[in-house]
């Protein structure tokens, strides 16, 4: 063999032995500043920082923090919505708002924006001045209205406004008298409308103190609102808005980060805590994945000579920016090669496609004035090259009477489209016990495999490694179902390479019988549409008269029964009564999950056996939206 084919050989197995890469954003080598240390994140927002916008309006936000509301400081290496010290004058904030500073009633030139900034940036050489003047000797001073718009809640909890040469001595501007004589201070948590109206928070037709200092009930507000009511004139040399608490809503924005090349992105992980009551904050991760580091559309207009549109050519960022703004087309999200964002679980994978070269995460936290969520680090592991470019997988048949025993049969088939890992062991998720997986094939022939569990909650299998593009494994295996929509969703693994499993996606492996049809192909099992929304399926009572007096025959009464429908775990009673009605006592009472359930009774309520007869049983199943009975008679002799 030729030297070179050789070395290329021992380079691809070098490749594929390469153990699991491991990234953690959030410490000291890609702390949460920087984003993750990959391309700036793109992100279309309005002119608020709004996110998720579309159209003309639309414009690029590259900061991993929209609307600056993440907090890096308050606790080093972690993230949480900006904090606020109650010392903190946040009035500073409304400069980097679009109009966060307005007023009516007065025209807005150059002049009076400069003063109203002024009233913000702790200048205390500018105030806002509603003075006459020999230019205008006619000046309004009531009625005037001033806005300061966050943008987004803020939690404050302090008001104070004063002339110059008050708090802050300004001797050669003496005008420490013209203070605001009558004012109204309002706040509004959103913005003026019918359904959310101003909250008037201190009214003085006659005020007499040149500082004015408002303490108020901690709360959030977006817009504060100061109106005076004083026909003299009057200056505001400041307004300080004093903090408190965490801001109620807050994004983080990792950067574009770049694998390497395609890959298997395993679980997320994310270390988190709360702040105070739990109930009041939450935190989602969401991610999306990429082919190109472009998440943004950039488009020029194509038009003939009468101007009429004739289609779009797609450049580069420089390129569109470049153009004359008439001939830019409205940005978007590039769909073609760009996932949108999906919601992940922390602690499980990642529903965006993969493999793929770009990843991208957003953290959204959400909570109120002392109750937030602090985030310390993001982290997992990937594999370059991936265990496989696609993973297609179906399950027949689809449809299933529920309780009965039923056998199903499970193909899936390796795609690759350049070097890939392969997998060796399969997890496959069902809702109840799986029993019998045999006829393990991979192409049509048999192979040995190990069956490494079989959980209530799946099964996994362990086999030769399948690497070859086009690579088919099939197996059957039996179990009852007990779900209406039931999902045998699932996820192989490359052994050597670790705990990353490549999910499984829905799709067309096989042709498993003639009236298999190709579009149908899923992995999901259905039940006839008269079993759907039972939530108790068979009781059964053996036997249904029985002698507990200790001879060790028909003792006790056997009482089984399946669950079906549930999600999670609910309130299930088993409650005796006399024939009258009379509510005895309950048999057992716990929360149980889907699937079957057995039960003993000896005959016994309170350590005591109940007298010879009849009796009726009802058991109950309480579900979020409604409770499921079902009844009958046990006889007691002895």
């Amino acid at each position: 063999m030729k030297a070179w084919l050789i070395l290329l050989l021992l380079a691809a197995r070098a490749t594929l032995a390469q153990p699991a890469q491991h990234l953690v954003l959030g410490a000291a080598e890609h702390p949460w500043e920087r984003g993750g240390d990959g391309k700036d994140p793109t992100l279309l927002v309005n002119k608020f920082g709004v996110l998720n916008v579309i159209g003309a309006k639309a414009i690029e936000d590259t900061t991993n923090t929209p609307g600056d509301a993440v907090d890096f400081v308050h606790r080093p290496g972690w993230i949480s919505p900006v904090f606020f010290e109650d010392d903190q004058n946040i009035a500073g904030r409304l400069l980097n708002v679009p109009n966060g500073i307005t007023t009516t009633s007065v025209s807005v030139g150059e002049e009076v924006l400069k003063q109203l900034k002024g009233m913000v940036n702790g200048d205390h050489q500018v105030a806002f001045e509603r003075k006459p003047s020999l230019r205008n000797p006619e000046i309004k001073t009531q009625n005037v209205m001033l806005i300061l718009d966050f943008a987004a809640p803020m939690g404050i909890h302090r008001i104070r406004f004063y002339p110059r040469n008050t708090v802050v001595p300004t001797p050669s501007q003496p005008y420490q008298f013209d203070f605001l004589r009558g004012y109204e201070v309002w706040v509004n948590k959103t913005q003026t409308s019918a359904l959310t109206p101003d909250l008037l928070v201190a009214r003085q037709a006659t005020n007499e103190n040149p500082v004015v200092d408002l303490e108020l009930n901690p709360q959030f507000a977006r817009q504060v609102r100061l109106k005076s009511l004083a026909t003299v004139p009057f200056e505001i040399d400041e307004v300080e808005i004093y903090g408190t608490g965490y801001l109620p809503q807050a994004t983080y924005l990792s950067d574009l980060l770049d694998l390497g090349n395609r890959a298997t992105v395993g679980p997320l992980s994310l270390t988190t805590e709360a702040v105070g009551d739990s109930i009041f904050s939450k935190l989602s991760l969401r991610v999306r994945t990429g082919n190109d580091d472009t998440p943004i559309l950039y488009q020029q207009i194509l038009r003939d000579v009468k101007g009429k549109v004739l289609g779009y050519k797609e450049l580069s960022p420089s390129a569109y920016y470049a153009l004359d703004p008439r001939e830019r087309a409205p940005m978007e999200e590039d769909a073609l090669n760009w996932s949108p964002w999906t919601t992940v679980v922390p602690g499980s994978l990642p529903s965006a496609p993969m493999p793929r070269r770009y990843i991208q995460f957003r953290l959204e936290i959400s909570g109120d004035l002392y109750s937030t969520r602090q985030v310390d680090r993001l982290e997992f592991d990937y594999l370059q090259p991936p265990i496989a470019d696609t993973l297609r997988a179906e399950v027949y048949p689809r449809l299933a009477q529920a309780e009965a025993p039923a056998s199903f049969r499970y193909a899936l088939r390796l795609g690759a489209l350049g070097s890939v890992r392969g997998f060796d062991r399969l997890e496959v998720d069902t809702n109840s016990e799986a029993r019998d997986i045999r006829a393990v094939q991979v192409n049509g022939k048999p192979v040995d495999f190990t069956v490494d569990y079989i959980r209530p909650d799946g099964f996994s299998l362990s086999f030769p490694l399948i690497k070859e593009g086009g690579t088919v494994m099939e197996f059957t295996f039996d179990l009852p179902i007990f779900r209406y929509g039931t999902t045998f969703s699932g996820r192989v693994y490359h052994r050597a390479s670790g705990q990353v499993p490549q999910a499984l996606e829905p799709g067309n492996v096989l042709q498993f019988a003639p009236d298999d049809q190709d579009e149908l192909s899923d992995l999901f099992v259905a039940i006839p549409r008269k079993q759907i929304g039972n939530l108790i399926g068979q009781v059964d009572l053996r036997p249904e008269l029985f002698t507990p007096n200790g001879d060790g025959v028909n003792d006790q009464v056997q009482i089984d029964f399946n669950l079906l429908q549930l999600l999670k775990p609910v309130p299930v009673t088993l409650d005796l009564y006399d024939l009258s009605g009379r509510r005895l006592g309950a048999l057992f009472s716990a929360d149980l999950g889907l699937g079957p359930a057995q039960y003993h009774w000896d005959g016994r309520l309170d350590g005591h056996l109940v007298p010879p007869g009849i009796y009726l049983w009802v058991l109950r199943v309480q579900a979020d939206a409604f409770e499921e009975r079902h009844s009958g008679t046990l006889g007691v002799v002895y």
